[in-house]
């Protein structure tokens, strides 16, 4: 499985840069030409005919000297959290939503990505080699077929699609899901119309911080920054099952506290849904 995550080795000092993969595509603008205004327009009249979903997750990185630490209570929660802000900000535009689904942790990295990291169950555990994948939240109860395609869902926006997604400025980008997995995901979600929310994280541990020191730039969501720090990042993909494409995409950072427990219950951020729908 190609993973959204692109680096060769998540055991070494590199990983905030690669973690920040994920994010070098810029959120779009909240001034759309008028071209992109009349699709978002249409767009926003297609989502009045139905209801929509929301599939989520969540992937937040202890930053380690020489390994770094899934925080799964956190990513978790944090999944969790977004999922319910986004539901939020849907609904406040009259949009029905009639499903809401956090079926990982992390469930945009690799199997092979994950068996090199280590996972924090929660804060007072003792951090250990993970083995298991996927790593399926606390509320996935689905058989392995149907969390196969969730996983497949995920797969498709590896680096090259998002990059894709956002040259297209708002027009649809085709997604390449089989088959098969448009029509099993279509019945699960019972709609053709599903916002993809993923949120990421990386934050150097204090002996990471102290041992590369201020020399070193550590890019988060495409900026480099003097010093190691703290970087969190949501992407949001609407997407339609009928025709097999992302019709809308943003890619942001946020000052949710996601690394701080309890994680908030909402993470809201100015201009979530722009510019689909203008503020």
């Amino acid at each position: 499985m190609a993973a959204l995550f692109t680096f060769s080795s998540v055991k070494t000092l590199s990983l905030p840069l690669a973690l920040a993969a994920i994010t070098v595509v810029s959120g779009c603008a909240t001034t759309a030409s008028p071209e992109a205004r009349s699709a978002y327009d249409k767009t926003q009249q297609s989502l009045k005919s139905q209801s929509v979903s929301i599939i989520s997750d969540g992937c937040l990185i202890r930053v380690e000297m020489g390994k770094n630490d899934v925080l799964y209570e956190q990513s978790n929660l944090t999944s969790l959290a977004m999922m319910a802000t986004v539901e939020e900000a849907l609904s406040e535009r009259s949009l029905k939503v009639s499903r809401t689904t956090a079926p990982f942790v992390c469930g945009a990295l690799s199997k092979e990505a994950l068996a090199k990291m280590d996972i924090l169950v929660s804060a007072n555990a003792k951090d250990e080699l993970n083995t298991a994948y996927p790593l399926l939240s606390s509320t996935n109860n689905f058989s392995q077929a149907t969390n196969q395609k969730y996983l497949t869902l995920l797969e498709a926006f590896a680096q090259d699609k998002r990059k894709e997604i956002d040259q297209a400025k708002g027009n649809s980008v085709n997604l390449g899901l089989d088959k098969t997995t448009l029509e099993t995901l279509r019945e699960i979600e019972g709609t053709d119309k599903v916002f993809v929310s993923m949120v990421t994280g990386s934050k150097p541990s204090f002996g990471y911080s102290m041992a590369v020191g201020v020399t070193t730039a550590v890019a988060t969501g495409g900026t480099g920054f003097l010093a190691p720090q703290q970087g969190q990042f949501h992407n949001l993909y609407l997407v339609d099952l009928t025709t097999n494409t992302v019709d809308w995409a943003k890619s942001t950072a946020f000052n949710g506290q996601v690394f701080k427990m309890p994680v908030n219950e909402r993470l809201a951020y100015k201009g979530m849904l722009t510019p689909l729908y203008a503020e």
